[in-house]
């Protein structure tokens, strides 16, 4: 694997449970995921978990008190280095509406316990993991294959 083209920064984040948004909805909390080599797990992992605005960007929130959380320190905190890479885009109707969908790839190296009910966040953008491929099965690599729907303002 060539490590130098790893330039991007990504959090993985995995369900933890449902609450009850604005509108009385059961939606998933998502929370990140720091991937460790080691079986040890998160500390501290309900900590923080992610919503988005209403235009769709995603919104760090810690666990005490509903506060802002910012970006840039869970990038520090969470973030691991990867390769992002668009494959392709369309555009469908549905619904009368017109809807956009871009897929990524995202290459990074490997570690344990990712897998296809997680979300990638890369920047401010939220992607749905659609397969995750160990790549020559040597546990060296990971190939990930995810896609972002275009923004509607929901929560995750």
């Amino acid at each position: 694997m060539d490590f130098s083209k790893l330039r991007h920064r990504v959090i993985f984040l995995k369900p933890l449970d449902k609450r009850l948004n604005s509108m009385n909805e059961n939606v998933p909390v998502w929370i990140p995921f720091k991937p460790k080599l080691s079986s040890d797990i998160n500390a501290d992992e309900t900590s923080v978990y992610v919503l988005t605005d209403n235009k769709g960007n995603a919104v760090w929130k810690s666990a005490g008190g509903g506060q802002l959380y910012s970006h840039q320190l869970s990038l520090n905190e969470y973030a691991v280095w990867a390769n992002v890479s668009p494959m392709s885009g369309r555009e469908y109707e549905e619904s009368q509406k017109l809807r956009a969908e871009t897929t990524y790839k995202i290459t990074t190296r490997y570690f344990p316990n990712i897998t296809e009910d997680m979300k990638i966040m890369f920047g401010l953008k939220v992607l749905d993991i659609v397969s995750v491929l160990n790549i020559g099965e040597n546990n060296t690599e990971l190939q990930i294959v995810a896609k972002e729907k275009d923004r509607n303002g929901k929560e995750y």
